[in-house]
């Protein structure tokens, strides 16, 4: 989980003040103690601490990183390609679906005139479904009157005709 760069810096300033146990900062910043040792080693071991994050996630690339990742690896064979990926962070099943995603967003161009053939589907299914649900009212109602008929009958027998 990756803090914030003045959360960061906010708790190892109350640690080095002092004042505090460590268990006690953690707790009043929501954070693990074990975050702020390491925070603290990292400070002592480098004379400061790297308060940005070691390497970027794989999610936080952004669409041109991606593309230029995928020109740079398109030549590449299994082993180099796997090289580039640990030196960058990033695995190679990354690549394939950052690759299958490029696909998809150009087909997706091309989906228009489908999108539209489903639009105009969508409608003519939902006119369908109103139509039916008329129809369902209207047979129970025959139905309801057939049936109160037939008890009128056994009521009061049939008709008398002149």
């Amino acid at each position: 989980m990756g803090y914030p760069i003045q959360l960061k810096e906010a708790v190892l300033q109350k640690v080095l003040q002092g004042n505090k146990p460590h268990h006690e900062i953690a707790i009043e910043y929501g954070i693990g103690r074990s975050t702020i040792c390491n925070w603290l080693r990292q400070y002592k071991q480098n004379g400061g601490i790297n308060l940005t994050s070691k390497e970027k996630r794989p999610r936080d690339w952004n669409s041109e990183e991606r593309i230029i990742a995928l020109i740079t690896t398109g030549s590449m064979s299994l082993e180099e390609c796997a090289s580039w990926c640990r030196k960058k962070g990033i695995f190679p099943h990354h690549l394939e679906q950052w690759r299958k995603d490029a696909i998809s967003g150009m087909t997706a161009n091309s989906g228009k005139k489908q999108s539209e053939a489903e639009k105009q589907l969508r409608k003519e299914n939902s006119a369908l479904k109103k139509d039916l649900n008329r129809k369902e009212k209207a047979l129970a109602e025959t139905a309801a009157l057939l049936v109160l008929k037939k008890k009128a009958q056994e009521i009061w027998g049939e008709p008398e005709e002149d």
